[in-house]
């Protein structure tokens, strides 16, 4: 690979978005991408990300890079390039965030002190892309439910974490109640918990978002599937547990927070936030494991 010209890097105005972190927390951020791009129109916008399928097709996106993936990419974009402008910061580590005062797409705005207008993520999808996945999915006629119950990366301690995934007893009721009605796609990877009478829906991140939109109905954690439901326009029921729906999610969900009683709060542990995502068991604070009303998520599905 060539680097660029001369010419190139004289007539050119490039923007460097450095995102850190989750896939969800990548979709997110292409809504800090959209307020970057309103305010610096005349500037082309290079991704570095550890997830760059978000990106694809972004309007607003000039190059995508994987982290690892960046060759001649400080004499293209760096060396002797007075223009260049670097957005490379932590939201996570700024006080809006960690005293939970704004959304997280609002901290991070703020932070690099762009406007922020309520932004949603976007995600772009080409027809090809809707055709192949429903082509791998096989559609039989039945409305398809869309569920994620559990979330984390594979080098996870626990596969389950209580701070952030849906009591598996919870989770089968529901499926149990569903069944009959829809067709259940999992989404999860087969080192997760799985569920009697659903379907493993594992695809490629750009086939799995082109399913959502063949979704009829979505119940969430808060994990990644909530953003991309979010950035294609689609609703979801979203069960919470230790994060907020005021600082990771949505208001246009049904959001559904738990209404088992608190009867611990273990924060030895604690440093900069309550509780550790990946669902520390000594930090678990509630008088029952399955800490959700089932009724109130089924109403909130049917609504």
């Amino acid at each position: 690979m060539e680097s660029l010209t001369t010419k190139e890097k004289k007539n050119d105005k490039f923007a460097i978005f450095h995102i850190e972190g989750g896939h969800g927390k990548n979709i997110l951020a292409t809504a800090v991408l959209r307020a970057l791009k309103k305010q610096y129109p005349e500037y082309k916008f290079i991704i570095i990300t550890p997830w760059d399928a978000p990106w694809l097709y972004n309007p607003d996106v000039y190059r995508v890079y994987n982290f690892g993936q960046i060759p001649y990419f400080y004499d293209d974009y760096i060396k002797d390039n007075p223009h260049t402008k670097i957005f490379r910061s932590e939201p996570y580590h700024q006080e809006n965030h960690i005293l939970q005062k704004k959304h997280l797409t609002e901290t991070w705005t703020d932070m690099f002190n762009v406007n922020y207008d309520g932004y949603q993520p976007k995600i772009y999808l080409n027809p090809r892309e809707v055709e192949i996945a429903r082509d791998k999915i096989k559609p039989d006629g039945r409305p398809i439910m869309l569920l994620q119950t559990h979330g984390g990366g594979g080098q996870q301690y626990s596969k389950k974490s209580w701070a952030r995934d849906l009591p598996i007893q919870i989770a089968q009721s529901l499926v149990d109640h569903y069944v009959k009605k829809y067709r259940i796609l999992h989404i999860r990877r087969e080192d997760q918990p799985a569920l009697k009478n659903t379907e493993l829906l594992q695809l490629p991140h750009r086939e799995l978002y082109a399913v959502f939109p063949l979704s009829e109905k979505r119940l969430f954690i808060d994990s990644f599937s909530q953003h991309t439901a979010a950035a294609l326009g689609l609703n979801s029921t979203v069960c919470w547990i230790s994060n907020k729906p005021e600082i990771f999610g949505y208001a246009e969900n049904n959001n559904i927070l738990p209404k088992a009683k608190l009867i611990n709060q273990f924060n030895k542990l604690s440093y900069l936030e309550q509780y550790d995502i990946t669902g520390q068991v000594q930090q678990f604070p509630y008088d029952d494991i399955n800490v959700f009303d089932i009724n109130e998520i089924v109403k909130a599905i049917d609504n």
